[in-house]
């Protein structure tokens, strides 16, 4: 594993990559405030079954199973990985509240001094995220997510002692499938983004076992038809009568996100992807681009509004302005892309000069 790492990586690096890309692009679809309205529904619907999806799948994938032996140093770990990362770029749009609302960016209300308070710890509880930041509750999702997996493996291992492979992942599957179908049927509270948590861990759950059962080989071997078997797939779930986002599926979008997961991960593995440079580049930008598209959206929606003299109070329009058409999408897309990898060239350098400074 230790050997393979390189290439590993390289082809993860790929599928962050497009994953990311097509969050930007579903995103500067959603130029309707009904989504499943609008003239880009199908479209964004097959992108919804493979974008988020396959962040999902990768952590999945790059779970190490010690982490379910010692679950506290495990846990304290994540927390650092997604937290960190969480409460930053959250404090970021909490520090610049007001500013982004004078400058209508967002259509919400001026904090007071104790709004300010009462907002700071709502984002360190994670229980807080501005509209600009519309994908934050990403993080907290999978950090949740992560901290359970890690915890039912330790009960199954440690505590009920089911040391076999093939009869732990048997009970796994049994409790993840059952949390799918009571995120998909049941009403349960939303809190924490607990549904999503639900009824998304088989995502999670299926970067796991392609991993431990080795799949992956199967699919590098066979890329190509994989690809062209699942990619099929999803285009025709995509735009199925199923489709349309935000629509109620009861799980029969699940084949489809599978195979847009897959095709994904076999489209990473194709060499002219997998070495990428640009990919890479973006899939190593990725939490930085989710984190922020939303604001360099708004360079677009300015621009528009100035060039057909709209009222500026619709620059408060998220993700995109409403009722954009055409290959205006595309511009949105190029926009958030290039914005968000200054952003992240910026602040990479920054942190390096100061790691460097400590070091001295």
């Amino acid at each position: 594993m230790g050997a393979n790492q390189p290439n590993r990586m390289r082809y993860i690096d790929a599928m962050k990559g497009i994953a990311i890309i097509m969050v930007l692009l579903l995103h500067s679809l959603m130029n309707n405030a009904e989504k499943i309205e609008s003239e880009y529904a199908r479209a964004m619907n097959m992108l919804s079954y493979m974008a988020l999806p396959c962040f999902f799948f990768i952590n999945g994938y790059l779970y190490n199973h010690k982490y379910s032996l010692s679950p506290l140093s495990a846990i304290r770990k994540k927390f650092k990985a997604y937290y960190i990362p969480f409460v930053g770029f959250s404090l970021f749009f909490w520090l610049f509240h007001n500013v982004f609302v004078k400058l209508h960016l967002v259509s919400e209300e001026l904090y007071s001094f104790k709004d300010y308070a009462k907002r700071f710890v709502m984002v360190l509880l994670m229980h807080m995220e501005s509209r600009l930041n519309g994908a934050m509750w990403f993080l907290r999702a999978l950090l949740i997510m992560v901290c359970i997996y890690i915890l039912l493996e330790y009960v199954l291992i440690k505590l009920l002692r089911i040391e076999d492979r093939n009869k732990r992942y048997l009970v796994l599957l049994a409790i993840i499938v059952t949390m799918a179908i009571t995120g998909k049927v049941v009403p349960i509270p939303n809190y924490m983004n607990s549904r999503r948590i639900f009824s998304d861990f088989y995502m999670f759950f299926l970067g796991v076992l392609v991993k431990e059962y080795e799949v992956d080989k199967f699919i590098d071997k066979h890329k190509l038809p994989v690809f062209f078997v699942c990619g099929s797939a999803i285009t025709a779930t995509g735009f199925s009568f199923f489709g349309g986002i935000a629509k109620e599926t009861y799980g029969l979008d699940i084949p489809g996100i599978i195979c847009g997961i897959i095709a994904v991960f076999a489209l990473s593995k194709m060499p002219v992807i997998e070495n990428s440079k640009f990919l890479a580049f973006c899939g190593k930008a990725s939490l930085d681009i989710m984190c922020l598209h939303f604001l360099a959206y708004k360079v677009v929606s300015f621009i528009i509004i100035k060039k057909d003299n709209l009222d500026i109070d619709r620059l408060t329009e998220i993700p995109v302005l409403h009722d954009t058409h055409g290959i205006t999408f595309l511009f949105y897309v190029i926009t958030g892309l290039a914005l968000c990898l200054i952003e992240f060239i910026l602040r990479t350098r920054m942190l390096n000069y100061i790691r460097e400074k400590r070091s001295k």
